[in-house]
C-alpha cells in the first residue's frame, strides 16, 4: 500500500493510493508522534497531499531504515469525518486561461463556468503556499494539465485549476496553475485564527459575480449560501475578519528618537529582508523559510554574540547602505563585498573580512557589488527589534509572512535580546562568482523514474546556467538541451523540500530554495544535500551549476534501506 521514495538525504516520499489514505496515513503519523518512546517522534515536516505525504527527520536521531519500519505498521485506516463546513467564495470568472481551457476540454468558456460553480468542492490539504487549500471533488470535465512554464507572478485572489483540483492562490506568487477567474476573498491572514479560511473537509463552492455569462442553469444564488454556516460575499463576517492591508507601522519601526539605538537603512540594495534560523514545522502549508545561508547567518551572529540563529538582515546582490543612530556593534558575512565605514567627516575605513566592528553614531556603513557570492548578513549585537509572525522573524518571500523587505529611511531598532563576547574575525569564505562552474551534490529522487535515461544522464552531464529570474523562492536553471520525460501524466500535487530540483514541462529545472512552495506538482528528479543546498543560494546570476550525484549517508542500522526506499 505504500511505496518509500528518497526525497534528499533526510526524508521520505510515500506513495499512497488515494487522497483518502494520505490524510488517513498523515492523523496515524500525528497520532503515533505523541506515543512516548515513539520513533516519529523524530520526523520534522510532515505534508499530506494528493497521494502522497511526504515526511522529514532527522537522520542523525533515526536511521531511515527505522523510520519506514515505523510507518510501515500504522494503521491507515480512514478516520471518522468532522461535519462539514459551507463557504461560499464569490468569482469574477475573467481569467486568463478560461479560453485554452475551453478549448481544451471542448465546451464552451459560459460552460466552464457554469460546471465550476455549480459543483461543491470538497478541501482537501494545504500545501503549495499558505492558505492555499487543494479543493477536489468538482465537476468531472476538470482534468487539465499545468501550464508548460509556471508563471512568475500571479495575482492574489486567482482561481485555478490544475488536474482534478481548484484553488485559490491567497497571495501574489509565481504558480502553474489554469487561470479561470479572481476573487477578493481574503483565504489566508495570520492575525486570524485560524489563519486559513479554508480548512480540511469544509465544503467550497464558488459563485459567479459581475460575470459575462448568465448562468441560467445554476441554482438560485441565495439557495446555495443559505443556512450550513455559509459565509457568503466577503467570505468571513465583519467582526472574524481584520484590516487586510499590512501596516509597515511594525516594532522595527520607531520615532527616529535619540534614546533609540539601532541603524537607519539609507539603501537596502536589490532585496533586504529579515531572516532567522525558520519556522519549524507546520500543518497550515507554511514553509519553514529562513537565511538562505544559514552558515553565514551564524558566523555574523557568533563574531557580534549573539544567539546564532538569531534574525538578521539578508542582504542580497550586496549595494547597501546604512547609518548609525547611538553606537552599534554590527557584522556583515557571506558574500565577499567591499565595506567601507564613512565617518561622520567624510573619511573612509575598509573592511576586509568578516569581523565585528563598532559603528559610532552618524557613522554609515557601505556594501558594494559582491566579488563572490550573492548573498550577505548584517547582524546587530543584541538582534534587532522585529515582531516574529507564526514563531519567526524571517520574511517568507513567496507567502508574504514575516516582517515586510525593508524600504529606504527605514528604522531599525536594536533589541533587547542578551549577547556574550565578539568572535575571531574569519576570512571570506570562497563562494561562487558569476562564470565560475560549482558542483553541487544531489540524492536521486523522488520522481526520477519520469524522465527518460538520458535525460537522467543529461542533468549530470550538462553544465546548468543560473538565470536571472531567480530569487528565494527558487534558482531557475537554463540549458542547451531540455529534460525529457517518459511519464507524460500529469503527476498529483505532493509535498517539496527545500533543495528539491523540480522540472517543469518545458525541460528546464527549478532549484527551490528556503521560500520554496510547500507542494508542487511538478516531478522533482533529485534533491541537494543540505551542504549543497547553502552553496546554492551563493549562486549570482551568471553562474554554472554541474550536479553529482551523492549516496544517503547509511548506518549499521540500515541495511538495505535504499531498496527498501524505492520497493517497498
Amino acid at each position: 500500500m505504500m511505496n518509500f521514495l528518497p526525497a534528499g538525504e533526510d526524508g521520505l516520499l510515500i506513495d499512497v493510493p488515494d487522497l483518502q489514505t494520505a490524510m488517513a496515513l498523515h492523523a496515524a503519523i500525528a497520532e503515533d508522534r505523541e506515543r512516548p518512546g515513539s520513533v516519529l517522534r523524530f520526523l520534522g515536516r510532515v505534508v499530506p497531499a494528493a497521494h502522497t505525504v511526504l515526511v522529514q527527520f532527522d537522520s542523525a536521531l533515526a536511521p531511515r531504515s527505522r523510520i519506514i519500519e515505523a510507518l510501515r505498521l500504522l494503521d491507515v485506516r480512514p478516520r471518522g469525518e468532522r461535519a462539514a463546513r459551507e463557504v461560499t467564495i464569490d468569482v469574477i470568472y475573467n481569467g486568463e486561461d478560461l479560453p485554452a481551457v475551453a478549448r481544451l476540454l471542448g465546451v464552451s468558456e459560459q460552460e466552464i463556468v457554469e460546471r465550476h460553480a455549480r459543483h461543491p468542492w470538497t478541501a482537501g490539504f494545504v500545501g503549495f503556499a499558505p492558505g492555499f487549500t487543494y479543493l477536489s471533488g468538482g465537476d468531472p470535465l476538470f482534468d487539465v494539465p499545468r501550464r508548460p512554464t509556471p508563471r512568475v507572478v500571479v495575482p492574489a485572489g486567482s482561481v485555478g485549476l490544475a488536474g482534478t483540483f481548484s484553488g485559490v492562490y491567497p497571495r501574489e506568487s509565481s504558480g502553474g496553475w489554469q487561470l479561470l477567474g479572481v476573487t477578493t476573498a481574503p483565504v489566508w491572514d495570520e492575525r486570524r485564527n485560524p489563519p486559513a479560511a479554508i480548512r480540511p473537509g469544509d465544503v467550497v463552492r464558488f459563485r459567479p459575480v459581475r460575470e459575462r455569462y448568465a448562468l441560467a442553469s445554476l441554482d438560485d444564488r441565495e439557495e446555495c449560501s443559505g443556512g450550513k454556516d455559509t459565509r457568503g460575499g466577503g467570505f468571513l463576517p465583519e467582526a472574524d475578519r481584520g484590516d487586510s492591508r499590512r501596516s509597515r507601522e511594525t516594532p522595527r519601526h520607531t520615532d527616529g528618537g535619540p534614546r533609540v539605538t539601532g541603524i537607519r537603512v539609507d539603501s537596502p540594495g536589490m532585496l533586504a529582508v529579515f531572516e532567522d534560523g525558520g519556522r519549524s514545522a507546520s500543518d497550515m502549508g507554511v514553509t519553514g523559510s529562513g537565511a538562505v545561508d544559514r552558515p553565514a547567518l551564524r558566523r555574523a551572529n557568533r563574531l557580534v554574540g549573539n544567539e546564532r540563529n538569531l534574525a538578521a538582515l539578508e542582504v542580497t546582490g550586496g549595494n547597501m547602505r546604512f547609518t548609525a543612530q547611538g553606537e552599534v556593534v554590527v557584522c556583515v558575512a557571506g558574500a565577499n563585498v567591499p565595506i567601507s565605514i564613512v565617518a561622520t567627516d567624510g573619511s573612509r575605513s575598509r573592511i576586509e573580512d568578516e569581523r565585528a566592528v563598532i559603528v559610532c553614531d552618524g557613522e554609515s556603513v557601505e556594501l558594494g557589488s559582491p566579488r563572490t557570492g550573492w548573498r550577505d548578513y548584517i547582524a546587530m549585537q543584541g538582534g534587532f527589534d522585529v515582531r516574529p509572525v507564526l514563531g519567526s522573524a524571517s520574511r517568507d518571500t513567496m507567502s508574504g509572512i514575516g516582517p515586510d523587505p525593508v524600504l529606504p529611511g527605514d528604522f531599525l531598532a536594536c533589541g533587547l535580546h542578551g549577547f556574550s563576547v565578539v568572535g575571531e574575525p574569519s576570512p571570506w569564505p570562497d563562494l561562487p562568482r558569476k562564470g565560475d562552474t560549482t558542483e553541487l551534490e544531489v540524492v536521486v529522487g523522488p520522481r526520477d523514474d519520469w524522465f527518460t535515461p538520458g535525460s537522467m544522464h543529461l542533468l549530470f552531464a550538462q553544465t546548468w546556467l543560473v538565470t536571472a529570474r531567480s530569487n528565494r523562492v527558487g534558482v531557475r536553471l537554463e540549458g542547451d538541451c531540455a529534460m525529457q520525460r517518459c511519464v507524460t501524466r500529469e503527476l498529483a500535487s505532493e509535498g517539496t523540500v527545500c533543495g528539491a530540483i523540480e522540472i517543469p514541462s518545458d525541460g528546464q529545472p527549478v532549484l527551490f530554495l528556503r521560500d520554496q512552495p510547500v507542494t508542487g506538482g511538478y516531478p522533482v528528479a533529485a534533491v541537494l544535500t543540505p551542504r549543497s543546498l547553502q552553496l546554492a543560494g551563493q549562486l549570482p546570476a551568471g553562474a554554472r551549476i554541474r550536479f553529482t550525484r551523492h549516496t544517503p549517508r547509511r548506518t549499521s542500522m540500515d541495511n538495505n534501506s535504499q531498496g527498501a526506499v524505492r520497493h517497498a
